[in-house]
């Protein structure tokens, strides 16, 4: 199974246990990470694009406009599409002097909602699950913030599938975000597209932060210099212990469900992207303790992730890293290190990530 990236922020946070269909290890070395082609001419935005104002803050499945990030889109062939963002300079998630990781996994999250729903013709009340994403940092230089807000294009290639009745019932997607003009990541996803009562009915057995038997696992959170932070909101692991294994690290999921951007509205599962945010926290964490590197210096260079089950909420969540050793990346020009990350309930996985860490600076 995969796990919701996008519920409608209008819907009520519903609450089961689902069935698992997907791997319970981590992703193969390179598994699942695109190809990265020859870097083409960066595109111009289609005529008529614009970057003024953001769009209504429904079609992405937000609640704050100060979250909506995508402000147009533009179909461009037949399941062909053009999205325009614009990347704040100053925003809660993003601290460093790079756009951060986290706020750009957003955009492509409010990517594929807003194409799904404004060119697709998916209804407004539908819920997006999250089977797989996979994005690949091309170079670090146009993630630089500068003095003026970053405009964004993602080029988005889908291809949809629909039922006898013609709906759109999911799509695999494959694309590549442009900042200012210049080439930054590339990647590919698929998303599973079900009804708000669809939805009800596969979490109606599950508790959700208004319930009253609802408690929530509650850790104290690592300092920010570990893991690459400066704001310590926006720390999500406890302090990563080694287990005998030098390789390995562990750590705790720790949850706030009063954080802004992670919790823009009720959710009744531990959001994708917070996984993801973890995972990057742990490697990262991991990485410098491991080879003696400065956590600051060190980004993410691409991340593979694999929704296999719901995370819940209610549940503790252990993560465990495996630290590889240096290797060089010849798009990136520089080393990385391959790190995976299992995000574990009960002893069971239910996300299963691979990220590639590489000091920037």
């Amino acid at each position: 199974m995969s796990v919701p990236t996008s519920v409608p922020a209008s819907a009520p946070a519903s609450r089961t246990t689902v069935e698992t269909a997907g791997r319970d290890a981590p992703p193969q070395s390179g598994a699942g990470l695109p190809v990265v082609p020859p870097v083409a001419p960066p595109p111009l935005a289609p005529a008529g694009m614009s970057f003024e104002s953001t769009v209504p803050r429904e079609l992405v499945h937000r609640s704050s406009v100060a979250e909506v990030f995508v402000t147009d889109s533009r179909q461009t062939g037949e399941d062909a599409f053009a999205v325009a963002a614009q990347l704040p300079r100053g925003h809660l998630i993003g601290e460093g002097p790079l756009y951060d990781f986290t706020l750009l996994l957003e955009v492509v999250r409010q990517a594929g909602v807003l194409a799904a729903h404004r060119h697709l013709d998916v209804p407004l009340a539908s819920a997006f699950i999250l089977s797989d994403l996979s994005l690949r940092t091309i170079g670090f230089d146009p993630l630089r913030i500068g003095t003026k807000p970053a405009n964004v294009v993602m080029a988005l290639d889908a291809r949809p599938k629909r039922n006898r009745a013609g709906r759109v019932q999911g799509f695999s997607f494959t694309g590549d975000i442009h900042v200012d003009g210049e080439p930054a990541l590339i990647g590919q996803g698929g998303l599973l597209i079900v009804s708000k009562a669809a939805y009800r009915v596969l979490r109606s057995k599950r508790l959700v932060p208004d319930h009253p038997g609802w408690l929530l696992p509650r850790f104290s959170a690592a300092a920010p210099a570990e893991v690459g932070r400066r704001d310590a909101r926006n720390v999500f692991i406890t302090d990563p212990v080694s287990e005998g294994d030098h390789r390995e690290f562990f750590a705790q999921l720790v949850v706030d469900t009063s954080h802004p951007h992670m919790f823009d509205h009720p959710l009744d599962h531990v959001p994708g992207h917070l996984q993801v945010e973890a995972a990057r926290q742990l490697a990262i964490a991991s990485v410098a303790r491991l080879h003696g590197l400065d956590p600051y210096s060190l980004a993410v260079g691409s991340i593979t992730t694999s929704f296999t089950d719901y995370t819940e909420l209610d549940q503790i969540t252990r993560l465990r890293a495996t630290v590889d050793g240096f290797q060089w990346d010849e798009q990136l020009g520089r080393f990385t290190v391959p790190v995976a990350v299992e995000a574990l309930q009960e002893g069971r996985t239910t996300t299963a990530l691979r990220l590639e860490v590489a000091q920037w600076k």
